[in-house]
């Protein structure tokens, strides 16, 4: 609007930041360079005696919760150099517990309720149908809490201005996968579609709820994604399935 033209006149927004690299969207194997430039190669010693002592991490990671769990958001000056895609390694993390130690050949997706046939999935039935592959920014909720708790303390940790991350995320959409279980719709009592994790937290399991229509709407992109910037997903950020709700919060 009127406000962003007289904020880009200015000289105030930087206009190198303002689309993604067309390099990094269009070609392949520069997305995948620009996420393995920042790949950890070992275990980073804080992890040693916790249950991610198993997963390679990026040392520069701004741990916020102490050693465990694994709750970070990279140094700024970082982030911002990473430019449009933030490397998964450099992915703000927002953990509850302990990471799945999880295998493509042994994971699956069920899929019950309110369908004509319940089915269960294995990693390469997923991969096996149509694709969708999109750039999606995610934000803590968090973001920037730390300037909220110099004002009044609230319940939550500090959160500096780097809870926010851009990947290019792929994988299969959930309405292809609800429609090839025949999904009923609203009228049959359909209304919700309600996702639960694999992971058993300390008071249970993870989940949430989102209306039928916004998971079967194509536009919507919701996505069950098992890449991020041109490989399979790191043990941090789901591997080897995740969810992606555009525009709902995940908290």
């Amino acid at each position: 609007g009127r406000q962003a033209d007289s904020v880009r006149r200015s000289g105030l927004v930087d206009k190198t930041r303002m689309s993604p690299e067309p390099d990094l969207l269009a070609n392949r194997e520069a997305l995948i360079k620009h996420n393995r430039a920042a790949a950890p190669s070992d275990i980073d010693p804080k992890d040693k005696g916790t249950p991610d002592e198993w997963v390679p991490r990026h040392r520069a990671q701004v741990r916020l919760t102490g050693r465990h769990p694994f709750n970070v958001e990279p140094p700024l000056p970082d982030l911002m150099a990473q430019g449009f895609i933030t490397p998964a390694s450099l992915h703000y993390v927002r953990n509850h517990g302990a990471v799945p130690n999880r295998e493509w050949a042994t994971h699956t997706l069920a899929v019950d309720g309110l369908v004509a046939s319940p089915t269960t999935f294995s990693m390469d039935d997923l991969l096996a149908l149509p694709a969708r592959e999109i750039p999606v920014t995610l934000v803590c909720a968090g973001n920037r809490r730390k300037e909220e708790n110099l004002v009044k303390q609230t319940i939550g940790f500090n959160w500096g201005a780097a809870g926010v991350s851009t990947s290019v995320w792929k994988g299969v959409l959930v309405r292809d996968v609800l429609l090839k279980c025949g999904v009923k719709r609203p009228a049959d009592g359909a209304n919700h579609v309600c996702f639960l994790g694999a992971e058993v937290m300390p008071l249970g399991r993870y989940g949430t709820s989102i209306p039928w229509h916004v998971a079967m709407d194509p536009a919507c992109d919701v996505m069950l994604a098992y890449e991020q910037n041109g490989e399979r997903l790191t043990p941090d950020h789901g591997y080897p399935l995740r969810l992606v709700i555009p525009g709902y919060i995940g908290g």
